[in-house]
């Protein structure tokens, strides 16, 4: 019997303007959040070669250590450098709730992208994907108004916990008042 092993993960370099491209032909004579769908579910196909490049990433810079060998902050740090070195902008994560995961993206290249419906749809999926497999559980992202031009803020969280805040923000409530009603 043959062992295959998975190639590792590659990645190429292409103009900041190819999302905006994407995004122009995915929303076509879609219904908009037809396309919004299209696009998470596009990012949440990228997670799998995101999370075997960041792995390669933490496993050359902490000599060789996974990720839940890490401190999370350490964590965070590599993978903010690790979207900074491709381009992507600027990740922080802020910790808000013990039940909720807050990334801030400054500067994102998807959410600068036009050609579509207003936000980092792409992006949400992927993150999604790629915290699932850092969790081994189900992981939901959703993006919440940032306050800022330049940043996009998304929520991650199981779930059920997500799905509350939602309904706290829908019902007008800013963000961190939907986190303080979780308890």
């Amino acid at each position: 019997m043959n062992a295959t092993t998975a190639a590792p993960s590659r990645f190429v370099q292409v103009p900041a303007t190819l999302l905006g491209t994407v995004r122009r032909f995915v929303v076509g004579d879609r219904e908009p959040m037809e396309a919004v769908t299209v696009l998470r579910e596009i990012g949440y196909e990228l997670g799998d070669e995101v999370y075997g490049g960041l792995q390669a990433r933490l496993s050359r810079d902490f000599s060789g250590a996974s990720w839940d060998a890490l401190d999370p902050a350490e964590f965070w740090r590599a993978a903010a450098t690790f979207f900074a070195d491709r381009g992507w902008g600027t990740l922080e994560f802020r910790d808000l709730h013990p039940a909720v995961g807050v990334l801030e993206l400054t500067g994102w290249v998807e959410s600068e992208a036009g050609g579509g419906p207003r936000g980092a749809h792409l992006s949400t999926g992927l993150f999604s994907a790629l915290l699932e497999r850092l969790a081994g559980a189900g992981v939901a992202v959703m993006e919440v108004p940032s306050g800022a031009a330049d940043r996009t803020r998304l929520l991650f969280a199981r779930g059920d916990v997500l799905g509350q805040v939602y309904e706290h923000v829908r019902g007008g409530a800013r963000v961190e008042e939907a986190l303080a009603r979780l308890g």
